[in-house]
C-alpha cells in the first residue's frame, strides 16, 4: 500500500484524509519536519509515497493524477509531492536538505515541511519531477478561511467524474472513433474501471471477440457474414476502451501498449483468413487478396512506425509541408479529411465490417 504524509495540523471537516484513503493510500499525520523525515524513512522502500499539505483543497482527481500515475518517478501539483520506489531517494535527500538546513522547505507559519517547496527543491537537485496539467481541476492551498471558502466554491464548481470521463478519451482520434465510438465507450470504460477489470483483460476481450468474428466469416453463410461485421464492430469498440481503461483509472504499463498493437495486427489478420476461408466455401479463391492485404498492412505500421520514431524527439519541423499541414488545421474539415483519408483502424474496420455485412 501507498503512504500519504500529511504535513501540519489536520483541517476540521476536511475530506482530504478521505479523498486520499480512496486512492489507496495509508494516511499518517506529521506535525513537524521531524516526524516527516521518520515517517518518510520507516515506508519500505519498494512503496509509492506522497508528502501532502494538510490545509490542501481541491478535486480527488487532481491528486489522482499526480499521486498514482505510474509513468513519473516524481510529481507534483500545488500542496503534494509524490515519488514512486524509484524516485525515493531523490525526495530523501530534497527533505534531508530541508530539515538540514532548517529554512529550504519549511512553512514558517505552522513549522512544517511544504510540499511545494520539497518539489522546487527537487527541482533545484535537477530530478523530473511531473506537472500535470489540471486545466479547470482545482489544487491549491488556502492562506487563509476566506480563500479557503473560495476554493471549495471552485472545486464544487466543476464536476471532477466529468472531467476524468473527458480526458479518458485519447486527443486526436479517427473520426469514426470520435463521433461512433468514444461518446459511449467511455462509459463502457467506466464500468470495466469500477469492477476492478484491467486495460490488459479488456484487451485480450477484444482479440477474443475478434477472432470469432473470423470464425463467423470462415462459415461462409450470410447469416456468418452479418455476424462477422458486428461481432467486428464490437472487438474495435473495445480496442478503443482498453485505452480509455488505462487512462481512466492510470493503469499504464510497457506490456499493454505492446498488447494493445500485437493484438489489432493478430485480429486484422485474422479477419482476412476468415473472409478466406468463407470466400473459399462460395468457390472464390481470394487468398491472394487477404495476403496482399496483410503485406500491405504490415508495411503501413512499419512506415507509421518508423516516422513516429523518427518525429519523437523533433522540437519543430520547418518544411514546407509542416508550414501548410498548419495552415490546413485552421480549417477544420480538412482536419478530418487528413485524418481520414489514410485509413486508421476505425475507419478501416468500418469499411471492412460493412462490407462483410
Amino acid at each position: 500500500m501507498s503512504t500519504a504524509i500529511l504535513t501540519g495540523p489536520p483541517v476540521p471537516g476536511s475530506p482530504l484524509d478521505g479523498d486520499l484513503r480512496s486512492l489507496g493510500f495509508d494516511v499518517q499525520v506529521s506535525p513537524g519536519p521531524a516526524e516527516t523525515a521518520a515517517l518518510l524513512a520507516a515506508v519500505p522502500a519498494a512503496e509509492r509515497v506522497a508528502v501532502v499539505d494538510a490545509r490542501f483543497v481541491g478535486h480527488v482527481h487532481s491528486l489522482r493524477l499526480a499521486l498514482t500515475d505510474p509513468r513519473f518517478p516524481l510529481a507534483a501539483v500545488p500542496g503534494a509531492v509524490t515519488a514512486a520506489p524509484e524516485g525515493r531517494g531523490a525526495l530523501t535527500r530534497a527533505l534531508t536538505a530541508a530539515t538540514g538546513t532548517g529554512a529550504l522547505a519549511l512553512d514558517t507559519a505552522l513549522d512544517t515541511v511544504a510540499p511545494d517547496a520539497l518539489a522546487e527543491a527537487l527541482d533545484a537537485d535537477g530530478a523530473a519531477v511531473h506537472r500535470p496539467e489540471l486545466g479547470s481541476l482545482v489544487a491549491t492551498v488556502p492562506g487563509d478561511p476566506q480563500a479557503r471558502n473560495e476554493a471549495r466554491q471552485a472545486v464544487a464548481a466543476v464536476d471532477d467524474e466529468a472531467v476524468r470521463l473527458r480526458s479518458a478519451v485519447k486527443a486526436r482520434d479517427g473520426f469514426f472513433t470520435t463521433y461512433c465510438v468514444s461518446p459511449y465507450s467511455r462509459y463502457i470504460a467506466r464500468w470495466c474501471a469500477r469492477r476492478g477489470f484491467t486495460p490488459n483483460q479488456v484487451t485480450t476481450a477484444s482479440l477474443i471477440t475478434a477472432l470469432i468474428a473470423a470464425a463467423a466469416a470462415a462459415t461462409g453463410t450470410r447469416g456468418g457474414f452479418i455476424a462477422a461485421g458486428v461481432l467486428l464492430l464490437l472487438s474495435f469498440v473495445l480496442d478503443c476502451t482498453d485505452g480509455q481503461v488505462a487512462r481512466y483509472s492510470l493503469q499504464y504499463s510497457t506490456l499493454g501498449a505492446w498488447l494493445d498493437a500485437t493484438f489489432d495486427r493478430a485480429k486484422e489478420y485474422a479477419y482476412y483468413a476468415g473472409l478466406a476461408l468463407g470466400a473459399a466455401r462460395g468457390g472464390d479463391d481470394v487468398w491472394a487478396l487477404a495476403l496482399g492485404a496483410m503485406v500491405l498492412q504490415t508495411c503501413r505500421h512499419v512506415v507509421d512506425f518508423s516516422f513516429n520514431e523518427a518525429n519523437h524527439d523533433a522540437i519543430s519541423n520547418t518544411s514546407p509541408t509542416a508550414a501548410l499541414s498548419d495552415k490546413l488545421d485552421s480549417v477544420g474539415w480538412t482536419v478530418w479529411v487528413r485524418r481520414m483519408i489514410v485509413l486508421p483502424i476505425g475507419e478501416r474496420w468500418a469499411m471492412i465490417a460493412v462490407l462483410t455485412a
